[in-house]
């Protein structure tokens, strides 16, 4: 009888261990949207006003404060050098940093780094975010490559994190919430999948910015 029930209590631990394992797998992440990570200050919520005490000189981040994004068309705010200049010490390494607002919230996070930048391959790419962002560097899925790019992608609870390498382009690091996106859309956003990163206009010098209408 004792070892029947014995039996009985390693099977039914087996199966909890099992079972938690496989929820591990199909949710690596475990971090929620509430303690998504932010990139020099910078955090997905935000509203315009906090940003524009952030970057006081951006033209764009004016025209949010103002009104734009505010609704259900994105609106994407471009921060180049000049902007990004107030903040060295955590933008010293991008080239463009890229807003993308929806409801009058911040949706959207692309940093768009200098080249030369020090990594070669994505998953070297993913280890420095996982470092600067104090992700869990287990998490992330397997590296999608092609001929046009390299990309790797974590998905946590209501928000992604993004890494890409594009030929002969940026290196981005995307932060998108996908939890507003799933809200939106009424469906659950598909796991393991990499955002399409912003549509924009090229800089075009002091004045030039980038956005979607």
């Amino acid at each position: 009888m004792k070892r029947h029930l014995a039996n009985s209590l390693l099977l039914a631990a087996a199966l909890l261990c099992g079972g938690a394992i496989a929820r591990a797998q199909d949710e690596p992440c475990q971090l929620g949207r509430a303690v998504a990570p932010d990139y020099g200050g910078v955090m997905l919520g935000m509203k315009p006003s906090e940003l524009t005490r952030i970057f006081p000189g951006s033209e764009d981040l004016q025209k949010v404060a103002q009104g734009a994004g505010a609704g259900s068309k994105p609106f994407v705010a471009s921060l180049g050098g000049l902007e990004l200049g107030v903040r060295k010490e955590q933008f010293g390494d991008v080239n463009e940093l890229l807003l993308t607002f929806l409801g009058g919230t911040l949706q959207r996070i692309d940093v768009r780094y200098r080249q030369p930048v020090p990594w070669h391959q994505v998953t070297e790419f993913s280890e420095q975010v996982s470092k600067r962002l104090a992700i869990p560097a287990e998490a992330w899925g397997a590296p999608s490559k092609d001929a046009e790019k390299q990309s790797r992608v974590l998905d946590c609870r209501g928000f992604s994190v993004v890494v890409r390498i594009d030929r002969d382009g940026p290196s981005t690091l995307s932060i998108v919430d996908t939890a507003a996106a799933k809200q939106g859309s009424g469906a659950a956003a598909p796991a393991k999948t990499e955002p399409e990163p912003p549509k924009h206009k090229p800089r075009k010098g002091r004045g030039g910015k980038g956005k979607t209408g």
